[in-house]
Parts: C-alpha cells; structure tokens; sequence
C-alpha cells in the first residue's frame, strides 16, 4: 500500500515551526530583552540657596555694625560737648544709642538691605565676583533711599509742610553720618560677602553637569 503522504507530498507539508515571542525562552522563562536606555536628565546645579544663606548672614553683619556705628556716634557726641551738663558717659551714650536703635532708620534701614542683598544673591546665582561689585552699588543707593524714607517717617513727615519736609530731608537726613554708614556699609559687605558666594558659584560652574 502506497504511503500517501509520500506520493502527494504538497498535502501533507509540515507546519511551520513558532518562534517564540522575543524576551521568551524555550521553557517560557523571560529572558533579557535589550531596550534603549532613556536619556539621563540633567540635574541643574544651583547656588541660590547658599547665596541667600550668606546674604543672610551679610544682613546680620550689617545690623551689628550699625549698632556699633550708632554707639561710637553717641560716645563722640559726649566727648565734644552735646551731652547735657553733669551727664555720665556710660549713661548718656548707652541713652542715645537706644534712641536711634528704636528708630525706623536703625531697624527699617537693616531689613531693607538684608532683602535687598538676598533678591540680588538669588538673581546673580553663579555669577562673577564682579557681578556683586557692580550691582552692589544698586543695593548701596536703595538702602540709601530707605534710609532716607526711614528718616521722613520717623518725624513723621505727612505732618510737615512741603518746604519743611524738603529741608529736612537734605538738611537733616540725607547727609546725617549715621545714614553715610549705613551707605558704606551697604556697598561693602556685598562686595565681601558676595566674593564668598561667587567662590561657590565658580565651583559649581567648573563641577561636572550631574545626571539623575
């Protein structure tokens, strides 16, 4: 007896073997399956937080030395004859400087540079040393103007006439020495305390680009 699948070989073809899914082994175990590897992001270095930290401290700074500004102002007034007749030295220097730390110029004076110092820290981020040189003289003439502002509030100024307000301002205010410190100080601790904050925005700008 013939075998038919000998004589009539194109009915009786083999099915074609399945290859296994890919990532699937013979005993259906997963393999490894190669994929891409997604692009790794790119972690942004930033020095915002340490500048504000040490603008912070910068305020500090500025707030002790100008207490001791107000102090060595009322020890050199008692010593060249404004103190009232028969007055200690220890009281009336230790009585002056609290008026003046009691007033807007003193206290309104130092936080407005403190923010100021840490709006500009924020805003250079990385930037130069000379970056703070420059715009350190914007934090000088706005502190400058508070300072002024300060002194129109603390005479209460709305309860002036115009011309009486216009000649304290100049006469009284704008170049009182205890403003003028608060100016110089004002241009120089953001010079100083800046060049620390640029010494760690170059670390960070020469530090590898981290990836997440």
């Amino acid at each position: 007896m013939s075998d038919p699948t000998t004589e009539h070989p194109e009915f009786f073809k083999p099915a074609p073997e399945e290859e296994p899914p890919a990532g699937v082994g013979f005993a259906g175990v997963t393999g490894s399956v190669t994929t891409e590897d997604a692009p790794a992001v790119e972690a942004v270095l930033s020095n915002r937080t340490t500048g504000a930290v040490v603008a912070l401290l910068g305020g500090v700074v500025f707030t002790v030395l100008y207490a001791l500004a107000a102090w060595g102002y009322s020890a050199a007034a008692w010593l060249y004859g404004d103190s009232a007749e028969g007055t200690e030295a220890a009281i009336f220097i230790q009585d002056r400087t609290l008026a003046f730390l009691i007033t807007p110029v003193f206290w309104l004076t130092s936080i407005a540079f403190t923010l100021y110092f840490v709006i500009l820290a924020v805003l250079i981020n990385k930037g130069h040393w000379r970056t703070f040189v420059l715009w350190g003289l914007v934090v000088a003439i706005l502190t400058y103007a508070t300072a002024i502002g300060a002194g129109l509030l603390t005479v209460r100024a709305w309860t002036l006439t115009f011309s009486e307000a216009i000649e304290f301002m100049w006469h009284g205010i704008a170049f009182n020495p205890l403003v003028l410190v608060a100016v110089v100080l004002s241009r120089e601790i953001p010079i100083w305390f800046g060049g620390w904050i640029a010494v760690k925005g170059r670390k960070l700008r020469d530090a590898p680009e981290v990836a997440e």
